[in-house]
C-alpha cells in the first residue's frame, strides 16, 4: 500500500544474464586466446594442380527426350559446363563424347573455356558405346615414361541409355581400377517402363543401365548418381564439384581463433561500457 508501483519497477529490472554477459564474453575470449596459442590445425580442401578430370558425355539420339526440361541433351550440356567452371583453375580437364563410337573432343588442358565452348558444339548421333567412351577417357590421361599417372585422375561419365555398340563397359572397368582412375557415373533420365511411349517426341523412354553404371563406379572407388530431373542433375554436378580437383590439406587456423578472441574481447568491453552509462 505504501509503494504501489513496486510491481512495475520489478518488471523493468535488468535480467540476471545481462549483468554477467560482459564477464562471460571476456572468459570466452580468454579460452579462444589460449586455444590460438596451441596452434590448432584443420583439414580444408585445397586446389590440386596435378589433378586431371575427363568429362565423358553420352550424345546418343535418346538424349533428345524431354522428360528432363528442356530436354536431356540441353540439360546435360548446361550442367557439365557449370561443373567445368567450378573446377580449380590449375586442374586439367578433357572432354570425350560417345554415341555409336567415342571421340576425344579435347585433350586434358587447363584452358577450361575451351572445354566449355566444345561442350556447346556437341551434336547427337546414333548408338550408345559406353565402354568406348570410358576407354577413350582412360587413354587421354597423361602418364610418365613408365605408364604411371602424373596425378589424381577422375572420369565423370554421363549416360542416358544402355551400351549397344563397341566394347562392354565392364570389360574396361578393370583397366581403370588398375590405373588408379576413379570413375563417377551419372544415369540421366526418368526411371520408367522402357515400353512406355513418350508422347512428346513419338518414341519410347530410353531407360539408362543403372546396374552397369553403378558397377563401374563402385569397382573404381567412385560414386553412382541417378538424375531424374534437371535440378537433380544440377545437384549431382555440384556435389562432384566439391570433391573432384581438390585435395584435403592440413592448415593452421590459430589466426581464426585469435580473431574470434579479439572480437569477443572488444564485445565484452563494449557491453561493460554500456552498462556503466547512466540514462
Amino acid at each position: 500500500m505504501l509503494y504501489p508501483n513496486l510491481a512495475q519497477l520489478a518488471g523493468i529490472a535488468e535480467p540476471r544474464w545481462k549483468r554477467h554477459l560482459s564477464a562471460f564474453l571476456y572468459g570466452l575470449a580468454l579460452v579462444l586466446a589460449l586455444l590460438a596459442l596451441a596452434r590448432p590445425q584443420a583439414v580444408v580442401p585445397a586446389p590440386d594442380n596435378l589433378a586431371t578430370v575427363m568429362v565423358a558425355i553420352d550424345i546418343s539420339r535418346s538424349m533428345r527426350a524431354q522428360d528432363i526440361e528442356p530436354d536431356r541433351f540441353t540439360a546435360a550440356k548446361k550442367e557439365a559446363q557449370s561443373f567445368v567452371r567450378a573446377l580449380p583453375d590449375g586442374a586439367k580437364v578433357g572432354l570425350v563424347s560417345f554415341a555409336g563410337y567415342a571421340t576425344l573432343e579435347v585433350e586434358p588442358t587447363t584452358d577450361h573455356q575451351r572445354i566449355i565452348d566444345q561442350i556447346e558444339l556437341l551434336q547427337m548421333a546414333r548408338g550408345t558405346a559406353i565402354g568406348d567412351g570410358l576407354l577413350e577417357s582412360l587413354k587421354a590421361f597423361p602418364t610418365d615414361e613408365n605408364g604411371k599417372l602424373l596425378g589424381p585422375a577422375t572420369v565423370v561419365l554421363l549416360s542416358d541409355g544402355r551400351n549397344n555398340r563397341g566394347i562392354d563397359p565392364l570389360e574396361v572397368t578393370p583397366y581403370a581400377k588398375d590405373m588408379g582412375v576413379v570413375v563417377h557415373t551419372i544415369g540421366l533420365g526418368r526411371r520408367s517402363n522402357p515400353n512406355d511411349p513418350d508422347p512428346q517426341w513419338g518414341g519410347y523412354w530410353m531407360q539408362f543401365d543403372e546396374e552397369t553404371l553403378r558397377a563401374i563406379a563402385e569397382s573404381t572407388g567412385g560414386q553412382y548418381y541417378a538424375a531424374e530431373s534437371a535440378e537433380a542433375l544440377r545437384q549431382v554436378y555440384r556435389s562432384l564439384g566439391r570433391v573432384v580437383g581438390w585435395k584435403p590439406q592440413r592448415t593452421e587456423v590459430s589466426g581464426l581463433f585469435g580473431l574470434a578472441a579479439g572480437l569477443l574481447l572488444a564485445s565484452s568491453l563494449l557491453v561493460s561500457n554500456l552498462r556503466r552509462q547512466v540514462i
